[in-house]
């Protein structure tokens, strides 16, 4: 391309910009330019591209930067009433390892998850907005569909086990806590916890490769409904009224956020078994107690993700009737499809209690006993349930 051509598209990009645009995007423009004139082809991919700029609508060669100022103001939060704190006996409820979510009503979910919040003394000590973590609960609990499963109750119930793990490992290493000494990880983790499947459709991953959703398309098939959840989550931060961290510097609320999506990827189970290979690497060659503190914070929300085996038998069961009934729809929508059927997605031939053996074996069982090598007290509780559970199917599907 002449150079006096590609300067003059360089002036007609440029003229496109506004004001405001930003160093970055001229950079990016620059480089493009650079690339043209060192390519002699007749048609240039990079001089199209370039060209193709002068197409593009001024919001998007210069998108406005989000005012992170400005959501401090008190006429914000005018007219929210916060839900009154949990009362005692609720308050003890939920720190019982069998409770049971199941039964409370629908609407009391998002303040029993609020609620269950401000038990923490992390949520004081960091100085968040109550009021706007109050919307943002709302906001979240409206973002889950109505699934048999993957529903905003399975988010609290995963909520609650998660502040039930942060609390067992301050206890039992309160000297070597770590991370979880650190209010701005406790927060990131139980929020994280709270949005951990929002708006999730109902079906797998696979599913969505399979069928070449837009959401697969859009994260390249990978952890596409982790990647989804997150997204939706942390763009709702972008919203004054309900981004709780304002108060909090810049940094900070980077920082957290970048918490939260490490959180919420750590739950895709493509990556379970690795992850346990490096548990137990690191356990056979380290002292448990001094695992590392990354490590311990994917323990705790894959281990809260997956916990219902680990619960009282009449806590878990309902649980099973839901996460299979969406399997089986998977499996209906793939059979009308032509597409494989997924594994025990296959209503005609998956039997339950067969299905919920192989469940607790191969992904529960292994997970939480490298965690309870590193947290004794699950060994009386979590370990307990998980093995009674365990026999009990096994006698079912005998």
């Amino acid at each position: 391309m002449p150079v006096s051509e590609a300067v003059d598209m360089l002036e007609g990009v440029v003229a496109k910009m506004s004001e405001g645009a930003t160093h970055a995007k001229l950079q990016s423009t620059c480089n493009l330019m650079r690339s043209i004139l060192r390519d002699d082809t007749p048609s240039a991919t990079s001089a199209d591209r370039l060209a193709a700029l002068l197409t593009y609508p001024e919001a998007l060669m210069a998108p406005t930067t989000p005012d992170r100022s400005a959501p401090n103001g008190p006429e914000l939060d005018v007219g929210v009433v916060l839900p009154p704190a949990l009362p005692d006996e609720m308050g003890r409820r939920i720190l019982d390892w069998d409770f049971n979510i199941h039964e409370i009503p629908a609407h009391e979910l998002p303040a029993l998850c609020f609620g269950a919040f401000l038990t923490h003394t992390e949520f004081h000590e960091l100085g968040i907005n109550k009021k706007r973590l109050w919307r943002f609960v709302q906001e979240i609990a409206a973002r889950y569909r109505n699934n048999p499963f993957h529903s905003f109750r399975h988010a609290v119930d995963v909520t609650l086990c998660t502040s039930c793990l942060v609390r067992m490992v301050q206890r039992a290493h309160k000297d070597r806590v770590g991370q979880l000494s650190d209010p701005q990880v406790v927060v990131s983790l139980l929020v994280a916890a709270m949005f951990h499947d929002t708006d999730h459709p109902g079906v797998m991953n696979g599913y969505l490769i399979a069928t070449r959703h837009p959401l697969a398309v859009l994260y390249n098939n990978q952890s596409v409904l982790e990647n989804h959840h997150c997204s939706t989550a942390i763009a709702l931060l972008e919203r004054p009224e309900l981004n709780f961290l304002a108060p909090l510097s810049k940094e900070q609320q980077t920082q957290m956020q970048k918490y939260m999506i490490q959180a919420v990827l750590a739950t895709d189970v493509t990556g379970h078994m690795k992850f346990l290979k490096d548990v137990e690497d690191r356990l056979a060659s380290d002292a448990p107690e001094k695992l590392d503190p990354s490590i311990v914070i994917q323990l705790i929300i894959k281990s809260a993700d997956i916990s219902n085996p680990t619960r009282a038998l009449s806590v878990y069961t309902p649980w099973i009737s839901g996460v299979m009934e969406e399997f089986f729809t998977q499996g209906d929508a793939e059979r009308a499809l032509g597409l494989p059927i997924s594994m025990n997605c296959d209503r005609k031939t998956v039997q339950v209690a067969k299905c919920q053996v192989g469940f607790i074996t191969f992904l529960v069982k292994p997970l939480f006993q490298g965690f309870s090598k590193y947290l004794p007290e699950l060994e009386q509780i979590a370990m307990r349930n998980l093995d009674a559970n365990l026999e009990h199917f096994k006698n079912l599907s005998a």
